[in-house]
């Protein structure tokens, strides 16, 4: 099939005619990534999961080229050909036991949210997945839904933990997270409904999976597959019977009935907007303690806009990045690091549902790009202007395109500026 019969397939089949949220026009075919980008995807070197990977994330591509997996996947879907070939090589090194993800339904999510958001727009690009055996494409039915069955476990109203108020657990034991966390930690995990929405062909197909659920079966199933990553995950507590993490049955009973503050799984615009109202929460500012930041031993200040504050655009106007107005267990945290990271997984998780046909204008997503359109440019004003962060208490420099820990900087940029913002018709 050539490039431009794939795309009019696209439209066809994934972007039905629409009206733009914020002016009543209709929707434009949503864009593919730039060729800078795709050209920088495809020389990114693969991107693997194993939990023992320094650094908790669980993967060997937290930082620069974190986004490469879904910039591939959008191109090809958007009928960009030349990105085919990596990202199939992509798919298949991530089916591959030891390098499939972890999926134990916590801070890891973020960064899984690479190759779950792949695979999601990957099996609506049929150029692509009808090049996959049988077998893969079982295999990337199982990893889906374990990320789906871990995010909804740690999540839902009715976790263990959540409901006795004690501290909250992972598939795999892990501590090191809550539903109520700062934003990386929401989006990743929260945000995995979204993606499996698209995914497994809506919320309803979401739903009825989890409905069902049966973690002994799941289980054998994961270890047939060959997915050891997965398996070791969802039989942790079999392996580890003093463990603090879920049994089976308190896995399927959270599950089962899922709901995220009263939301059930099939209000995938409702679950992003509650994802969005918390990520961009915050009022427009210039730092902590009114723009002055937060004085160091040394007589300098972090948490704070070093100039440019008088001209910084929208101040006073809800929707600033939460993570320039937060707390962390140091204290006050004021950062672009972090305001970046929720930034990141909130726009893949966006343009899932765009590029899946799940994105419905309405109040829901009125209310989002209005969060967004204010959010985002301060987030690239601060960046610019060399934004003093500040978390777990003490001054951790600035950040920005050059930095290595830039999550996919070179690629995360362009898709909101030439592809999500275009699509929506904003203006800057």
């Amino acid at each position: 099939m050539s490039r431009s019969s794939n795309a009019v397939l696209f439209l066809a089949l994934v972007l039905p005619a629409a009206a733009v949220a914020s002016g009543g026009r209709a929707a434009a075919r949503l864009p593919g990534p730039p060729a800078a980008s795709v050209d920088a995807a495809i020389a990114a070197p693969l991107t693997r999961y194993n939990r023992h990977i320094k650094g908790g994330a669980h993967t060997n591509q937290a930082g620069v080229n974190g986004g490469a997996p879904f910039v591939l996947a959008l191109a090809a879907m958007t009928g960009e050909a030349r990105a085919d070939a990596r990202l199939l090589e992509q798919i298949r090194y991530t089916l591959t036991g030891g390098n499939d993800i972890t999926a134990n339904g916590g801070y890891p999510a973020q960064h899984e949210r690479n190759v779950t958001a792949m695979f999601a727009l990957a099996r609506r690009t049929p150029r692509v997945w009808n090049r996959l055996t049988p077998a893969e494409t079982a295999r990337i039915d199982l990893l889906m839904k374990a990320a789906l069955i871990a995010s909804a476990f740690t999540t839902s109203d009715d976790n263990p933990y959540v409901l006795g108020k004690t501290r909250q657990h992972a598939l795999d034991g892990d501590a090191n997270l809550g539903r109520d966390w700062n934003p990386n930690y929401r989006e990743g995990m929260v945000g995995m409904l979204a993606v499996a929405a698209v995914y497994f062909g809506g919320g309803d197909g979401a739903a009825a999976l989890l409905a069902g659920y049966d973690h002994a079966a799941f289980a054998r199933e994961l270890e047939k597959s060959g997915l050891t990553n997965l398996h070791e995950t969802f039989n942790w507590r079999a392996a580890h019977p003093a463990s603090e993490a879920p049994t089976g049955a308190m896995i399927e009973k959270a599950v089962r009935n899922y709901r995220y503050k009263g939301v059930p799984a099939t209000e995938t615009m409702t679950l992003y907007r509650l994802l969005t109202e918390d990520t961009y929460g915050k009022t427009v500012n210039c730092g902590l303690n009114g723009g002055a930041g937060v004085a160091l031993p040394d007589g300098s200040r972090a948490g704070m806009l070093p100039s440019g504050c008088e001209s910084l655009p929208n101040r006073g106007k809800p929707g600033m990045l939460k993570e320039f107005d937060s707390v962390d267990a140091g204290g006050p945290r004021s950062s672009t690091h972090y305001a970046y990271d929720g930034f990141r997984v909130n726009l893949i998780n966006h343009l899932v549902l765009v590029a899946g046909g799940l994105w419905k204008p309405g109040p829901d997503a009125d209310a989002c790009l209005a969060r967004l359109r204010v959010g985002i440019p301060d987030l690239w004003y601060k960046i610019e202007r060399g934004y003093r962060n500040y978390d777990k208490g003490r001054a951790s420099g600035s950040f920005g395109a050059g930095t290595p820990a830039g999550g996919g900087f070179p690629f995360t940029r362009p898709l909101w500026e030439e592809v999500a913002r275009p699509y929506h018709g904003l203006t800057r």
